[in-house]
């Protein structure tokens, strides 16, 4: 019995500590849309962002199991789940930098995955629509004296499950400004 009242007062002051500690809302913009929400921990802050690419138009050139060329020209896009843990560093009281990683889960969407797809030999090949994006952040985020914060970062991936078996795709240009409500 003691143990478990133990057990149930460090569950309790845990959950206290990690509900008091300070929460910030709001949207990542560059590369993608994504809804975002930190939660500040003792040594840095969880992030989830969750959000679209917008449709990329594509052009590829196939080949049929006969030799024949096909021309083929795509729309399609990615919704995306990351959830990342960053390290701060303060420069200044309101200014922060922080470094972090994270993984996620990614959806393709549109006609690209629904076409059929070949390879070199003619071979018909496969996409993947589910994606298993890991990824490094590094950043800056300047607090506001009222509950508003800003920051741009730096967010390079690798999608690990990538389109076909054997393929790791990237994103190496992800940059992008948050803008966060704290509460």
């Amino acid at each position: 019995m003691k143990k478990t009242l133990t057990l149930i007062a460090m569950i309790a002051l845990t959950a206290g500590v990690a509900i008091a500690q300070p929460r910030a809302v709001g949207a990542r913009v560059g590369y993608n849309f994504e809804a975002s929400y930190q939660h500040e921990l003792i040594t840095g802050m969880l992030e989830v962002d969750a959000g679209l690419s917008p449709f990329i138009t594509s052009t590829g050139i196939e080949y049929t199991e006969d030799g024949d060329r096909i021309t083929h020209h795509y729309r399609y896009g990615r919704a995306q789940v990351m959830l990342l843990y960053d390290w701060l560093a303060n420069i200044t009281d309101d200014l922060y930098w922080y470094i972090g990683a994270g993984v996620g889960v990614s959806w393709g969407y549109g006609e690209f995955f629904d076409a059929p797809h070949y390879d070199k030999q003619g071979k018909l090949t496969d996409y993947r629509r589910l994606g298993l994006p890991v990824a490094a952040q590094i950043g800056l985020e300047y607090d506001f004296g009222i509950p508003l914060n800003l920051s741009i970062d730096w967010r390079p991936g690798v999608n690990l499950f990538g389109l076909r078996q054997g393929d790791l795709t990237s994103n190496l240009l992800n940059i992008a400004i948050g803008v966060r409500y704290r509460f």
